[in-house]
């Protein structure tokens, strides 16, 4: 069965309608799954509220299911999940490497692909080589907007410095953090971070300053501001309850 549109789109507007945790919906996507067996995106349907109930290992055989009958489409959905849900980093690099070779130099969910592996190199403290991915992941931007700069997402400068920062290189990771603060002025992880750098380099009064903006930030709001956010913590994403 051809996955389009035509079958896709008539079917989901009832399910559309259903509790999105609710048995109901449940019920109606494996009744799809049943029907339609080879349409990847009622799969994928299937497991996304799990992992924003966290329940990641009953959402997995679903989303495995999705990549399989359409990788180009899926496996990159599936690698960002493993990285921001379910934090399996090893797993996730395998299947940005994989998609890459698919799809060549794209984008899921907002970020390059560079991105995610870059992420999860971080988490498993391979900082050289979260370095190098999050460098490609700016080069990617910076060359499909021509040069300009601006288009570099706040976020892979936050990492960026965090990689430089965890590898001891204060210098270049002031230099990431002060371009992520041009474009997020009030980004209080940021800064935060950046504070920790001028203490190594014993600007200490400058970071006792850079601390207290920190938490009045915090305190407001101002933090990593993905949609996901809302269901998983990122990686580095400092915590509002050390500020109260």
């Amino acid at each position: 069965m051809l996955e389009t549109d035509s079958i896709i789109e008539p079917e989901m507007k009832y399910v559309r309608s259903l509790g999105l945790n609710s048995q109901n919906r449940r019920d109606a996507l494996d009744s799809l799954i049943d029907e339609y067996s080879t349409v990847a995106y009622f799969y994928q349907q299937r497991a996304m509220p799990l992992y924003k109930e966290d329940k990641d290992e009953l959402g997995l055989p679903f989303l495995e299911k999705a990549a399989e009958l359409n990788p180009e489409q899926y496996l990159d959905y599936m690698g960002f999940m493993k990285c921001i849900f379910s934090k399996e980093y090893r797993s996730a690099i395998v299947d940005f490497k994989r998609v890459l070779a698919l799809n060549g130099e794209s984008y899921v969910m907002d970020h390059t692909y560079y991105f995610y592996i870059g992420l999860s190199y971080l988490q498993l403290n391979e900082f050289q080589k979260a370095k190098e991915y999050l460098e490609k992941s700016v080069a990617q931007t910076e060359a499909e907007k021509d040069g300009d700069r601006e288009w570099v997402h706040f976020l892979d400068l936050m990492y960026l410095g965090i990689a430089n920062l965890e590898l001891q290189d204060c210098k270049n990771a002031n230099l990431a953090f002060d371009e992520a603060l041009r474009k997020y002025l009030s980004f209080g992880d940021v800064k935060y971070y950046k504070a920790k750098c001028l203490s190594h380099l014993g600007e200490l009064e400058l970071s006792r300053e850079l601390f207290k903006e920190t938490k009045e930030d915090i305190l407001n709001g101002n933090t990593i501001n993905e949609d996901n956010v809302f269901y998983e913590r990122y990686p580095y994403q400092l915590r509002v309850n050390r500020f109260r």
